[in-house]
């Protein structure tokens, strides 16, 4: 691009910038002309103007990539983790604390839990699908499993 010598130009904002002469290989003819024309309309130098779209793209791309950061965790945090397909079960509020999310439990025989409150149990309960017997401790109420039941035969409090 073009070649700026400036050292320690002061800004407006009376911030110093050290800036230093940095040649760009491979940037296209009509790229570079377009720079030119905004360099000229703005009464800036070619300098300003690609370290401003310099700052723009990198806002840009940390803004993306915090973003989808933060989709990526929420879809972790959110997604349930299945555990299916066991004869007899015995989980504890420690093991769904150990597990740290949300669960479905299904195609389960007998499923009981131990040791878990109301509280835990929506914490950590997502589902509960296609279970012939549920064991709940008394602490639990059985309306909050029938909310989160389907194709139970029993719940044994």
């Amino acid at each position: 691009m073009a070649n700026e010598n400036n050292e320690n130009e002061t800004t407006p904002e009376d911030e110093k910038i050290v800036r230093k002469t940095i040649s760009i290989k491979g940037v296209s003819a009509d790229l570079y002309k377009r720079i030119q024309k905004v360099s000229t309309e703005t009464g800036k130098t070619i300098g300003q103007v690609t370290d401003e779209a310099y700052r723009s793209f990198m806002g840009t791309v940390e803004n993306a990539k915090r973003l989808s950061d933060g989709f990526v965790k929420g879809m972790k945090e959110g997604s349930s983790q299945y555990i299916e397909n066991i004869k007899e079960l015995e989980i504890t509020g420690d093991d769904l604390q150990e597990i740290g999310r949300k669960i479905i439990f299904k195609n389960i025989d007998t499923l009981t839990f131990k040791n878990i409150d109301n509280d835990m149990f929506d914490r950590y309960v997502n589902a509960i699908i296609m279970v012939k017997t549920v064991n709940i401790p008394k602490s639990v109420s059985k309306a909050r499993v029938l909310l989160k039941g389907s194709f139970i035969d029993r719940i044994v409090q």
